[in-house]
């Protein structure tokens, strides 16, 4: 009876402990957790602000229109060295009349055919190097007029037999003038103004430094260039002139007109004056 008695109490207390887990939950558990981490609501919030992500840039993106900016400084569109501001000439020079030489040689207009000189009526120019001039320029200062020209000019040839037998033309240039016959094609080193100017080959043919210094890489044929006493370049004047245009431009140089004369004017009163 006794032993029945010890049954019915451990029943007893085994409800009793199953009921009180039931109203506390299962052991080893903890309570579910409801609230967001703050790592989820930031990310949340960065959904709707791009400016939150480190690895974003803020700054509004470049567009055709308006140029990108360095530490607040517009861009500015770089100088293109390749284009370059060309030389202008002075307009009084006698090379206002004077067209360049087409690729055969010629000037591009009629030119008057000069009557021919009788062997007694023509000049004769005392043609020198240019190392004799240099030499010459040592004890007596004048200008040098210098005759470029190739082998192969047609209208180079012509002014030596037309425009440089003229007496008028030969005795000034003789009195006034170290008159210089020049290759430009000549392959000899020549030194001018301390400095050594050599043949250059290019192509076929080739040019002397020389030449494209005095005609500023212009090379004509023929090309008369005037150098005033202390050697420098006074002007080139490109093409073919006749006797009449020769002794007035030799005239304006030679004078030294040039410096106070527009070239106009000049021509015309030294016309008068024949």
């Amino acid at each position: 009876m006794s032993r029945f008695f010890v049954v019915i109490l451990m029943v007893c207390c085994w409800v009793s402990v199953m009921l009180a887990q039931g109203s506390n939950g299962r052991v080893g558990t903890s309570p579910t957790q409801t609230s967001l981490s703050p790592n989820t609501t930031t990310s949340k919030n960065n959904k709707t602000n791009p400016a939150v992500s480190s690895n974003r840039n803020t700054q509004p993106a470049a567009t055709p229109n308006r140029p990108s900016t360095t530490l607040g400084n517009p861009t500015v569109k770089p100088h293109n060295p390749d284009v370059q501001e060309r030389a202008t000439r002075p307009s009084s020079r006698p090379a206002t009349y004077a067209p360049p030489t087409t690729a055969n040689g010629g000037t591009g207009v009629n030119q008057p055919k000069a009557a021919p000189l009788k062997p007694a009526e023509r000049g004769v120019v005392q043609w020198m190097s240019l190392e004799q001039a240099l030499e010459k320029s040592k004890t007596e200062k004048r200008k040098i007029l210098v005759d470029l020209y190739t082998d192969w000019c047609g209208w180079c040839k012509h002014m030596d037999s037309t425009t440089f037998v003229d007496p008028k033309v030969a005795k000034y240039l003789n009195e006034h003038y170290y008159p210089v016959k020049f290759n430009a094609e000549q392959d000899n080193d020549i030194v001018f103004k301390d400095k050594t100017y050599k043949f250059k080959k290019n192509g076929a043919r080739g040019y002397h430094e020389l030449a494209i210094f005095w005609l500023n890489n212009r090379l004509s044929f023929p090309t008369t260039v005037f150098l005033d006493e202390n050697l420098q370049v006074i002007q080139p004047v490109p093409g073919y002139q006749d006797a009449s245009k020769m002794d007035a431009i030799i005239n304006y140089f030679g004078s030294d007109s040039h410096k106070k004369t527009p070239w106009e004017a000049y021509e015309k009163s030294f016309s008068h004056k024949k």
